[in-house]
């Protein structure tokens, strides 16, 4: 056992399962805003929020497709950060960027489990970024 915490401790399997992790995540969320019940599901939060310009400016759906958009930059740039850790960097910005806005509406909505999980993703984002960023330029 003591050999294996020992392994694990000098691995880099933590990162990796977090970035899968967000990636999934984002894989998920970002792949369904190309369809129609996600673009009914974000209309009361949306149009309640400080995000309804987003409706006047680009529509309904043009709105779900640009935070599909969004989405699925974060994760394949997570995904090539893998080999690549200046895109890395892009995708956990992206990731803080993205939880931010969404913590962002829930003076507006009030609590709501949806949204309050992306406190999680503002605290995973930072941890991302250090890694790449480690890796992208040493110390």
């Amino acid at each position: 056992m003591k050999k294996w915490l020992q392994h694990f401790q000098q691995s880099h399997l933590d990162i990796a399962l977090l970035r899968l992790s967000v990636i999934l995540l984002f894989f998920v969320f970002g792949n369904t805003k190309w369809f129609e019940f996600e673009v009914e599901a974000l209309k009361p939060i949306i149009s309640a929020s400080w995000l309804h310009f987003l409706y006047d400016l680009v529509g309904v759906y043009n709105t779900s497709y640009l935070l599909g958009v969004v989405e699925t930059l974060a994760y394949v740039s997570l995904m090539i950060g893998f080999k690549q850790p200046k895109a890395g960097l892009v995708g956990s910005g992206l990731v803080f960027l993205t939880a931010l806005i969404t913590v962002s509406l829930l003076p507006q909505l009030g609590f709501d489990g949806f949204i309050f999980k992306d406190i999680l993703l503002i605290g995973i984002a930072p941890v991302l970024f250090k890694y790449d960023l480690n890796r992208a330029y040493p110390v």
